[in-house]
């Protein structure tokens, strides 16, 4: 027995150190370079008007979208007006175009405009044209989802009541057949036009493209879905909408009317429509495959077939373009998930990384349901509609955990959106163009944690490695000694040159290989490109990758000496190798050609990549590095600065800002960059007094009728009602905003089921416990009136999933807690002219 024992003892022994030698020894991934190909006109498509009176033309091939002919990669963020006040619509668009956003996609809610049947509003925020003409003025353009199904978590579909009542079989009917369509599709389509018209690309204005319903199954020529999509396009261009682009959802179908419409695809971090409350499995979509459909989404009420997209032809016949790739996700009565910036743009790497050139994001800035005209329903999707759907959902809130929140205040995934498209926006035209390789040795499995996650795209021997080591709920191993070998009839490259790269889990990546730099060749670097400026002197800057050691080589060819004091240099026959970096805001590499001229190569940390800005003030190209939010208004030459929380910081520039202000101080030069320190008179955090009034007869009486199980549907009304058995709450918010504060994000710290808050009596928001503090807004509250809480009991037992970081012992036995309120000053300053 000993004996046996010190075998088996041996035996771990040995396999631990296998385990540990072969975890260290360098894995070499060996990549075939693809010979060139050549893309396919779409002259099959049959688009609209794709020519404006400037002379400018929006056409594709098979591969990407082209604006005058130049390889476009578009950046399109949801933002819906008719969920958010029409007093804040033009900061909200300044907003997102400063983290790169420049199409604006929304969703025409039918339900919203035309509650009666013959009666359309399109006044206040439901002004779709004054909408579009701010997205106009500030030179961004417009996508209109016009439906007439568009889901959107959205009542009946965005159906309204009436015409659900006269015509729809099920919650989902489309109330086609053969594709004829009823009277009244074209009647809400004809009052969308009206308000369209002379808004179209072929116009000089913003609209570029149309998307037609939604999540139609198409399955081919004689499918009624097929020939409703069909009849969908002839019925808006009959109308007057003439636009470039004529878009639907690629899924679920097998087979849309492609000579018609694009496919747009999409992907999501997590899917709180899931019909149960149990871990989901691994998300495919974190890996380099090159399937275009998430099979998650939907799949509330979508039964996918079991065909494969990817099995038809080696290319598809359109470009790989996306209308819903997560901007985060909403939280379902039965599912409470929270979303991580990570969550997002792993998502983003890997469908960049197998050819997508559109990122349209699915929500990008938060928003709320209206209550109906009447304020007798809530227009949100629930199971309470004549046609339950699936899920239930806030009545109000629309947060969606979205780089912009449904008040406008910047979220954690807004600076790492931020700096995905910095990077989209200064390589589109090599990027657009170059084709995905996917190595064989890439993990086949979603749950395979061990093997690395990479990818090329490359043209003409040029292109970028992909990396995605992180995936959401997964632990992803820590990669040493990696190195890839390109290859192919002209390429023979080594990346890095000698050693290998250690990639910690976590590490998203994209690292250049054979880039032109003002004529010389960067061979490689080990790290992340983040954007170019064009200046007098041009400027690449990119980020050193945490855990990652940055290495750059270039040709000596062209060049004649490299400067840096935050590198070091060697030269090695022809070539120069970069090592032993100190990112930062003065880790500067000057580079003189041999005709003179010079370029310079920029590296800062991750940390101050995510900080960093660019915005044309006044015709200037200028990297700004501030960790608070930051937009610019091109109209008014206005730079507004705004942070939650803090009044004293330093922000960078460069080059040196025009704009002045008396509380921004100019405080020398660091690296390349003046440094600016904004002093603002503070506020303090203030904690909001609040007094409890529940009836406390009627609440425990109703948590003994509960038997400690958690109801399995929401229970509070739209009309506020003291008798309800909830616990009660008054409390006042601050009256006047101080100088300096544009609001006051008031924060609600509870513990419990929901959240709804009362404002003269109606329901103003609501939120879905999921361990994190409700968010409110001060200028979308304040009346000087009290405002009433009422919060909901969490039991012990649910059947609703939260979180496994999420505490849950106050469920045992308090149920309820409220812990304060506190009102936190978003400072504003505002630089000009």
């Amino acid at each position: 027995m000993k004996q046996l024992i010190k075998t088996l003892y041996f035996c771990f022994l040995l396999f631990a150190t296998f385990s540990v030698f072969c975890q260290n020894q360098s894995k070499n991934h060996i990549i075939n370079l693809p010979d060139h190909v050549a893309f396919i006109e779409n002259d099959h498509f049959k688009q609209g008007s794709f020519g404006n009176p400037q002379g400018d033309s929006l056409t594709l091939n098979n591969f990407y979208l082209r604006q005058n002919q130049k390889p476009l990669m578009p950046i399109m963020g949801e933002f819906q007006y008719s969920r958010y006040p029409e007093s804040e619509w033009e900061s909200e668009l300044l907003k997102m175009k400063a983290s790169g956003i420049e199409i604006i996609g929304f969703y025409d809610f039918w339900i919203h405009h035309e509650e009666k049947q013959g009666e359309f509003r399109f006044d206040k925020n439901l002004d779709v044209r004054a909408f579009l003409k701010l997205i106009e003025k500030h030179n961004l353009q417009a996508v209109a989802r016009i439906g007439p199904w568009v889901h959107g978590e959205t009542r009946n579909g965005g159906f309204p009541n009436w015409f659900v009542e006269k015509y729809q079989k099920s919650g989902f009917d489309r109330v086609s057949q053969n594709g004829e369509l009823v009277p009244e599709i074209k009647v809400w389509f004809e009052a969308l036009a009206k308000q369209f018209d002379g808004l179209y690309y072929k116009d000089g204005g913003p609209i570029i493209g149309i998307q037609l319903d939604n999540e139609v199954r198409s399955n081919g020529p004689r499918s009624w879905g097929y020939e409703y999509l069909k009849s969908l396009k002839k019925t808006a261009q009959e109308v007057g909408m003439d636009v470039p682009y004529y878009m639907v959802t690629g899924w679920p179908g097998t087979d849309l009317p492609e000579d018609e419409v694009l496919p747009l695809w999409g992907g999501y971090p997590a899917a709180p429509w899931t019909g149960n409350s149990k871990p989901l499995s691994a998300n495919k979509l974190y890996n380099f495959v090159t399937d275009r459909r998430d099979k998650t989404i939907g799949n509330d009420i979508i039964e996918y077939s079991s065909k494969n997209f990817e099995d038809n032809t080696p290319l598809y016949k359109h470009p790989f373009l996306t209308v819903e790739m997560g901007g985060g996700i909403q939280d379902t009565y039965h599912r409470r998930p929270v979303i991580e910036p990570k969550d997002l743009t792993g998502l983003i790497y890997t469908r960049l990384g197998v050819g997508a050139n559109m990122l349209g994001y699915y929500i990008y800035h938060g928003g709320q349901h209206p209550l109906s005209w009447e304020q007798t329903y809530s227009t949100q999707e629930s199971k309470s509609s004549k046609y339950p759907y699936p899920n239930d959902y806030p009545m109000i809130s629309y947060d969606f955990q979205a780089p912009l929140s449904e008040y406008g205040f910047m979220q954690p995934s807004f600076a790492y959106f931020k700096r995905i498209h910095q990077f989209i926006k200064s390589y589109e035209s090599d990027l657009a163009p170059m084709i995905a390789t996917i190595p064989e040795d890439n993990p086949k499995e979603a749950g395979n944690t061990d093997q690395l996650r990479y990818s090329i795209r490359s043209k003409d021997n040029s292109g970028f490695l992909f990396i995605n080591n992180y995936a959401r709920d997964q632990e992803l191993s820590t990669h040493k000694n990696v190195s890839f070998k390109l290859q192919n009839a002209a390429v023979n490259l080594r990346i890095p040159e000698t050693g290998g790269i250690t990639f910690p889990s976590g590490t998203q990546a994209i690292m250049p290989f054979n880039q032109d730099l003002e004529g010389v060749n960067l061979v490689y670097a080990t790290a992340h490109p983040l954007t170019i400026l064009n200046g007098t002197i041009p400027l690449y800057v990119y980020y050193s990758l945490n855990g990652v050691d940055t290495e750059f080589k270039l040709n000596t060819y062209g060049i004649a000496t490299i400067e840096t004091d935050k590198a070091k240099v060697e030269q090695n026959g022809d070539s120069y190798l970069l090592t032993r970096f100190k990112p930062g805001k003065d880790c500067i590499i000057t580079i003189t050609k041999s005709d003179g001229a010079q370029f310079k190569i920029l590296v800062l940390s991750e940390e101050e990549s995510l900080q960093a800005y660019v915005f044309n003030l006044d015709g200037k190209q200028t990297l700004l590095l501030n960790q608070h939010l930051s937009f610019y208004n091109a109209e008014t030459k206005e730079l507004n600065l705004r942070s939650q929380g803090v009044s004293n910081y330093s922000m960078y520039s460069f080059p040196a800002l025009d704009l002045t202000a008396s509380n921004c101080k100019e405080e020398g030069i660091e690296g390349m960059f003046t440094k600016y320190q904004i002093n603002l008179p503070e506020t303090k955090i203030t904690s909001i007094p609040f007094k409890e009034q529940t009836r406390t007869e009627i609440y425990q009486s109703y948590l003994d009728s509960l038997n400690g199980q958690t109801p399995n549907r929401p229970d509070y009304p739209i009309h506020f009602d003291n008798n309800k058995p909830f616990k009660t709450f008054t409390f006042f918010i601050p009256e006047i905003l101080p100088k300096y504060v544009s609001d006051f994000l008031i924060q609600v710290d509870y513990r419990g089921n929901t959240a709804a808050v009362y404002k003269e009596g109606i329901l103003v928001a609501d939120d879905y416990f999921n361990g994190k503090p409700m968010i409110l807004s001060h200028n979308r509250l304040n009346t000087g009136n009290e405002l009433a809480l009422q919060i909901t009991p969490l039991m012990a037992k649910s059947s609703i999933f939260f979180e496994p970081e999420v505490i849950m012992d106050f469920a045992e036995k308090k149920h309820v807690d409220l812990i304060s309120i506190e009102a936190i000053p978003v400072y504003e300053l505002i630089l000009e002219k």
